[in-house]
């Protein structure tokens, strides 16, 4: 597992509201303003896209990178946010969650990375702010995930110019879920190749990848699970900031985030069963090595009881003047071990 350290010390003795990013992804913070309308589209780049920002139009304005606390802070005073709400957002260990707050709609949930699944799961935190014409989309590093999003938009593909923030935040978590999706896939295929190791050559070894498979997936579902509650409760309790037509997309949303849960629950399953498996396979070839000893222990024992009476010192033996002696009693030896052997294989006891 990739353990990244933790920066919680960083807010030590500060007050409530200071802006302290507390996660490990280091990476300049760069702002987009995506404006658009039916007819539309264009892009602005860097804090003076600020000013440009269109009360007719959809504002969506996609911050990445929160290394630069001012020019967050100078975005939550543009718009009316709250210290205690941009503290959130800096805040990499902050829960998913929803509230509906005077002047906008505040969501935090984790964005997944693929690379290196196998021994890695990178979770980003992400933001959005949902106003009446504007979106705020913050996220810890600039990432992929949004870019079909704006394709569309810059084609003009389905329904994203017509329609407001809320549907267009909609389609940025839809685009979110999705990529759990990709890591579940993933996840199976790890799973799919331990399970196939561990029924035709088991090892110790794999005791170590299961057991990482399996904090990958306790790290999936403690960022899902919070997740699906929150998005419930949008689709729960009414909100200025979300239309009724949105509404309806986002129990769609709920409905995916209630399949991945059970997709996590069912590979938590399988992970506790195939350590079963690996712990039966370790009993059965430490009672397999067991079997084996003792029957080689069976089979030396009268011969062992042999040898030792005729290794003893006595003066007079009857049978050490017999010119036959010794090759009569390695006879026997021979003759009882493979007697026993031949009666143990008749019985099947290897």
């Amino acid at each position: 597992m990739n353990h990244q350290p933790k920066r919680h010390s960083k807010k030590t003795g500060l007050p409530p509201g200071s802006l302290v990013y507390t996660g490990s992804h280091h990476e300049p913070t760069k702002l987009t303003l995506y404006r658009f309308d039916q007819q539309t589209f264009e892009t602005f780049s860097g804090i003076t896209a600020l000013s440009q920002i269109d009360p007719a139009k959809v504002n969506w304005i996609n911050i990445s990178g929160f290394t630069d606390t001012e020019t967050i802070a100078l975005i939550g005073e543009k718009f009316g946010l709250h210290p205690l709400l941009l503290e959130d957002i800096l805040n990499s260990d902050h829960m998913p969650t929803v509230e509906d707050l005077d002047n906008c709609l505040f969501i935090t949930l984790k964005i997944l990375d693929i690379k290196n699944i196998k021994s890695e799961l990178d979770i980003h935190h992400a933001s959005f702010v949902i106003g009446k014409h504007y979106l705020l989309s913050f996220s810890e590093t600039e990432n992929q995930v949004f870019q079909p999003v704006i394709e569309r938009l810059e084609n003009d593909k389905g329904k994203a110019r017509v329609k407001k923030a809320d549907y267009l935040s909609y389609l940025l978590i839809d685009k979110i879920v999705d990529n759990y999706y990709l890591v579940l896939d993933q996840l199976e295929d790890n799973m799919d190749a331990i399970e196939s190791q561990l029924l035709r050559e088991p090892s110790q070894r794999l005791a170590g990848e299961i057991m990482t498979q399996k904090k990958l997936l306790i790290m999936l579902r403690k960022s899902v699970n919070p997740f699906r509650d929150e998005v419930r409760k949008i689709t729960r309790e009414e909100s200025r900031f979300v239309t009724k037509d949105t509404l309806k997309y986002l129990n769609d949303v709920y409905d995916h985030l209630n399949q991945i849960i059970q997709t996590i629950d069912n590979f938590r399953e399988m992970i506790s069963d195939m350590m079963d498996l690996l712990m039966a396979n370790n009993a059965n070839r430490m009672n397999s090595i067991m079997t084996t000893l003792t029957l080689i222990s069976s089979i030396f024992i009268p011969l062992t009881f042999i040898v030792g009476i005729y290794g003893m010192n006595f003066r007079y033996f009857p049978e050490v003047d017999w010119k036959y002696g010794y090759p009569a009693v390695m006879t026997m030896i021979l003759m009882i071990g493979l007697g026993m052997y031949l009666y143990m294989r008749r019985k099947k006891w290897f």
